[in-house]
């Protein structure tokens, strides 16, 4: 007979446990113990109780209303009980705060959060009922868990990372020094550079905040110290628009002034705050269900929390089935024929000499930017041969010219792009594009200059973002794949399909049953229909976009990357998505600190196997060449384990010296280590498999043999094993 559910009494202390993990509430609701009993820390490192959930609610217009009141947590009539391996917090109704400074009003609004135990999991689900008969208000936004408090994972601040999906990964050192550190400075910049409604933060304390799907290329991240950790994972197969949210101190928006100001400091002296945000929009009448929150307190390095957030996506992301020649594909080389501007720099007749210059070094592939009459970054989605390159005779032949020279070539289009300029745009595109909470367009700018001062200045170009759920937009993109195949290249690109901001629309005009889910479950679906199309011409023929997320990745055949992670950085940490999801075909990216070096940035790119990114940078310079070529031919020598072997990062292998980034690829019962000296100074670098016996060493210097060889700086070597 199953046990009686224990409710709430005065006093009372609500507790799940078992060897791994202890978690209570108090008779108020409020989170009082969150602890590693494996290892004995406890994670709330104050005394402060809290609930472990925020909200907030829209009401009307700021004319008659206010689009974001908070539902304090403080003062709430909240009911506990226990029920087996699971505590339930419930409020019947909630208050909430109106437009007016001071004033509230009772809501008929109901939450139940639910905590669920096993082994060393935890599992958040929310239900909110709006039984309000006001239309005009709606519940906007749940965090959940709302965890306040978190100050080191057992060895102290200085020794912990924080693992956050930043584009490809960022490995943030001593999180909780460098928040505390920022008190008082100006938020950072932590979302999509051209939009500013996902740039910067708003709470008025320091933060970490990352919108999913992208620019979070997956919606999970942890702290870790090497031993111990804990993990945040939205398993949320819906898409719904998300906030990954850390925080220093209770992360509480503040309005300015000198007591704004000490409230925040005083705050983020006492913890950190880590959240996962929902925008359900739960309108009058309706319940909503949250998909689960997963929180593990595990034993072990990053990895182990990797490998939970795997093992969910396993059970439903589609994955890469990408086309042999692509699989071993070391990468591609890039040219933009004409700019912005209107200047063309390169006729359709040029595509030839520049496969022979790409062949050079070892590439086969051309990615061909720029090749309408309307230019790049210009007039989107309208597209057609420019007659002053050649017309579309000009670019039939040359693509068939390429072919013929062993070569392959894609297209460029924008994925979501409309310029208002154009004259789609006027008949039908302003219906397509997602609108926000004003009912206005998002708008995104990108501008080119030359060596003119006026479009260095005043270069600002305006673009709308489609919505992906509006009705005619996927024909739009269908038709984009049908024009370059029928022109003759091996793929379509599709520029920013693969991220970007995941716009919350407010259209009534969509195909999205919540504004929330306007983007991911609607890229999927359209990412979908690309692929039938583009298979059904030819299953050699490839699927490409830019933006690397988890939840689109699968469907496409290789990835155009973008930001921190895919360049060397101090905190760029590829290894996070490498690892996480090692089957997506990425290339890399020439930005950061080091965009300049090109060296560096192959370096970097080699030793994660991710695909060359070949532009003309560089091309004159005959070392850039002769290094490009050297670590092309190891890719093309070791295909096997390079391009088409499993990502394993630091796993069945022991370096010694971690001043040389190692990383290794395993296929069958063999396994590829790759060293690279990021560093000034020539290194040394031992490696021991356990289990297998080294095969081949090859390095930077291919009249070098054998296992003991220095590594020059930028240079990169391989060991080949064999399981013994």
């Amino acid at each position: 007979m199953a046990a009686t559910p224990q409710e709430t009494a005065a006093g009372e202390r609500y507790e799940l446990s078992n060897e791994r993990v202890g978690v209570a509430l108090d008779n108020e609701g409020r989170l009082v113990e969150l602890t590693n009993r494996q290892t004995g820390k406890s994670y709330l490192a104050t005394a402060a109780r809290h609930a472990p959930w925020r909200m907030y609610y829209r009401w009307n217009t700021p004319l008659d209303g206010a689009l974001e009141l908070a539902i304090p947590t403080d003062g709430q009539k909240a009911r506990v009980r226990r029920d087996g391996a699971s505590l339930e917090l419930s409020y019947e109704t909630l208050t909430g705060a109106l437009p007016q400074t001071g004033k509230t009003r009772e809501l008929q609004i109901g939450l139940v959060v639910r905590i669920s135990l096993e082994a060393d999991q935890l599992t958040w689900t929310a239900r909110i009922d709006n039984r309000e008969s006001d239309k005009g208000l709606q519940v906007s936004e749940l965090w959940l868990p709302w965890i306040y408090g978190i100050g080191d994972m057992g060895m102290g601040p200085a020794s912990d990372v924080l693992f956050w999906p930043s584009r490809g990964g960022r490995r943030v050192e001593a999180p909780y020094v460098k928040l505390m550190a920022a008190v008082g400075s100006p938020a950072q910049s932590t979302g999509f550079g051209a939009n500013p409604t996902w740039s910067y933060s708003d709470t008025g304390a320091p933060d970490y905040r990352l919108a999913y799907p992208y620019p979070a290329c997956m919606q999970w991240f942890t702290f870790n110290n090497g031993a111990e950790g804990l993990y945040f994972g939205s398993h949320d197969k819906t898409l719904m628009t998300t906030v990954l949210n850390v925080a220093g101190g209770a992360g509480e928006r503040r309005f300015g002034g000198p007591r704004a100001a000490q409230a925040v400091a005083a705050d983020a002296e006492k913890a950190m705050t880590a959240s996962i945000v929902k925008f359900p929009f739960v309108k009058g009448g309706e319940t909503w269900d949250s998909e689960p929150v997963v929180m593990r307190l595990y034993r072990g390095d990053w990895h182990e929390a990797a490998r939970t957030y795997r093992a969910w996506a396993e059970t439903w992301m589609q994955k890469p089935d990408a086309p042999e020649w692509v699989r071993r594909t070391p990468g591609w080389a890039g040219t933009t024929l004409k700019g912005q501007s209107g200047q063309i720099r390169s006729t359709y007749a040029d595509l030839p000499g520049m496969l022979k210059s790409a062949q050079a070094v070892g590439l086969n592939l051309l990615n061909i930017f720029g090749w309408v009459k309307q230019g790049f970054d210009d007039y989107y989605p309208e597209y057609s041969a420019d007659e002053a390159m050649g017309g579309e005779a000009g670019i039939k032949k040359a693509l068939a010219d390429v072919k013929q020279a062993g070569g392959r070539s894609f297209l460029y289009t924008q994925g979501q792009l409309i310029d208002p300029a154009a004259e789609f745009y006027r008949t039908k595109g302003y219906r397509i594009t997602a609108k926000d909470i004003w009912g206005a367009e998002y708008r995104e700018t990108y501008g080119g200059s030359g060596s003119g001062a006026f479009m260095g200045t005043m270069r600002n170009k305006w673009f709308g973002v489609a919505c992906p759920a509006a009705p005619g937009w996927i024909d739009q993109l269908v038709s984009q794949a049908e024009m370059v195949l029928g022109l003759g290249a091996q793929g379509a690109f599709f520029d920013q399909l693969g991220g970007a901001p995941p716009y919350i629309c407010f259209s009534t005009e969509h195909n999205h049953t919540r504004p929330s889910l306007a983007v991911g479950p609607w890229k999927v679906k359209n990412l979908q229909r690309l692929r039938e199309v583009i298979k059904a011409h030819d299953r050699d023929a490839v699927l490409s976009l830019e933006l690397v997320t988890d939840c689109y990745a699968g469907w496409v055949d290789i990835i155009h990357s973008e930001g921190i992670g895919f360049y060397p950085d101090p905190e760029s940490f590829g290894e996070m998505f490498r690892y996480t999801f090692p089957d997506p075909i990425v290339t890399n990216r020439t930005q950061g600190p080091e965009a300049n070096n090109l060296r560096k940035q192959l370096g970097h790119a080699f030793s994660l196997g991710l695909r060359f990114e070949g532009g003309s940078r560089g091309a004159q310079n005959p070392d850039y060449a002769r290094y490009a070529a050297r670590l092309i031919d190891l890719y093309k020598t070791h295909a096997d384990l390079l391009l088409e072997g499993r990502f394993v990062d630091t796993e069945g292998f022991l370096c010694d010296n971690s001043r040389v980034s190692s990383h290794a690829f395993v296929a069958g019962s063999r396994m590829a280590v790759t060293l690279w000296n990021s560093t000034d100074a020539a290194q040394k670098a031992r490696v021991v498999a356990a289990g297998y016996q080294l095969e081949a060493a090859h390095w930077q210097d291919p009249s070098l043999s054998g296992p003991d060889q220095w590594i020059m700086p930028d240079d990169v070597a391989v060991l080949i094993f064999r399981r013994s």
